[in-house]
């Protein structure tokens, strides 16, 4: 499960158009944080996607992407261009019979081969047309679904609804929240689909599986990330994004074990049926005519998490080995888990001395690094090495804290729920 939300230049402090997404997998479904340069390729040259072999682009813009360690495709993801998408699973009445195109994959393909938010959605589009989707998109176990994406650039967003092998989407006028369900209804502006007697066909109406979006709380978290934007429009800036990723509702009275459906933007895993997953990373995009700057936590619980800076046109700090799905000795995410996993034991008595270091340190990186938009590529990699280093100090100064602490989760069930996926990733918890 996942959020994405938008703000364009008319609704933004800084005129940039600025795009978040919350990545929701399986508790260890480790997430890596990767850069792939700008590539050429031969005509007829073909690349495998998750379970795809199609045709490669003859040209691949440079990436830079959040995605699981199992997948081709990518949870989070933007481009040189500018180009951000972030993507969420959709559930509808369509069955395919075969293998075919997954969300993950969409997002990957949009950023690799589009210059633009509306040729992303071309992309999309078209790859959902040929393929169609279908096929496990699931680290275990097997589970299918559609797709919901929201793609930006430096001037413009659109929402794009994909449902089998039809399509639909629609411009973006100031701020956008979307989460796992279907936005657009009769009023798409480009779709697979045509009009029927002059009239438009309603997507959401022949499609939407509104049951399961309920179920898993979709319309929840997806309105309280509209009101938070529509709140600050105008005036909203990275800052702002950061925050309402990091939304538990009411901080007060919030547990992370809460029964009911996950209906909070900050997905913390708890043991209820619907309730494995969590927020294993988090992207916000900043595009405006002089670059881009893709903010990303390389790890789990955004709300113990900080944001650091990726710019292009320079190598990308050493984030150490790929991860697994089970401990990966070096891997920046699971060196993370050290804390996440202990903070979740006294969760509301730790989060907000944890938030006062990493708060502190976010607010100086948010403030310095929108000049490095046009720095020199020396510049850029030394202020994203600073960056990384300073994180990890005070990532690793915490974890210090944690284990000389007692470590005892009192919840019953939540205590078995950790227990079980610790030993299944062989985690030295």
């Amino acid at each position: 499960m996942c959020d994405s939300f938008v703000a364009l230049g008319n609704s933004t402090a800084s005129g940039s158009v600025l795009l978040a997404k919350s990545a929701d997998t399986e508790i260890n479904e480790a997430e890596h944080v990767v850069r792939l340069p700008r590539c050429a390729y031969p005509e007829g040259a073909l690349v495998r996607t998750t379970h795809l072999n199609i045709a490669q682009a003859r040209e691949t813009h440079e990436i830079i992407l959040g995605k699981s360690f199992w997948s081709w495709g990518a949870e989070l993801g933007c481009n040189e261009h500018g180009v951000a998408v972030g993507n969420e699973a959709a559930f509808s009445n369509q069955k395919e019979a075969t293998d075919g195109g997954v969300v993950l994959d969409l997002l990957r393909l949009a950023v690799e081969r589009a210059t633009s938010a509306r040729e992303a959605v071309t992309v999309i589009g078209e790859h959902i047309e040929r393929h169609g989707q279908g096929g496990n998109c699931q680290m275990m176990g097997n589970y299918a679904f559609d797709s919901g994406l929201l793609v930006a650039d430096k001037q413009e967003a659109y929402v794009v609804n994909g449902a089998g092998r039809h399509w639909a989407a629609r411009r973006v006028e100031d701020v956008m929240a979307i989460s796992n369900r279907y936005q657009i209804g009769d009023d798409w502006e480009l779709s697979s689909l045509a009009p029927e007697n002059g009239a438009k066909p309603d997507f959401r109406a022949l499609f939407c599986d509104e049951a399961t979006e309920i179920k898993i709380g979709a319309p929840d978290r997806e309105s309280a990330a509209q009101q938070m934007l529509e709140a600050r429009k105008g005036t909203i800036a990275v800052a702002d994004m950061a925050r309402i990723l990091r939304h538990v509702g009411d901080e007060a009275s919030y547990e992370v074990c809460y029964e009911g459906v996950p209906d909070k933007i900050c997905m913390h895993a708890a043991p209820e049926g619907d309730r494995r997953w969590q927020a294993t990373g988090a992207m916000i995009t900043d595009a405006s005519e002089d670059g881009i700057i893709a903010w990303m936590t390389g790890t789990s619980a955004t709300d113990l998490s900080i944001f650091k800076p990726l710019l292009f046109g320079a190598e990308i700090p050493d984030l150490g080995p790929a991860p697994l799905g089970t401990y990966t000795e070096g891997a920046l995410w699971w060196r993370h888990e050290h804390l996440h996993r202990r903070a979740m034991a006294d969760y509301a008595a730790l989060k907000p001395e944890i938030r006062a270091d990493f708060d502190a340190l976010e607010e100086e990186f948010f403030a310095e690094a929108p000049p490095l938009k046009k720095a020199t590529a020396s510049q850029k990699s030394a202020f994203m090495t600073e960056c990384w280093r300073r994180a990890e100090d005070v990532t690793e100064a915490w974890i210090e804290k944690l284990e000389q602490r007692n470590y005892f989760i009192q919840n019953e069930r939540y205590r078995e729920m950790w227990n079980r996926f610790n030993r299944e990733a062989a985690f030295p918890i």
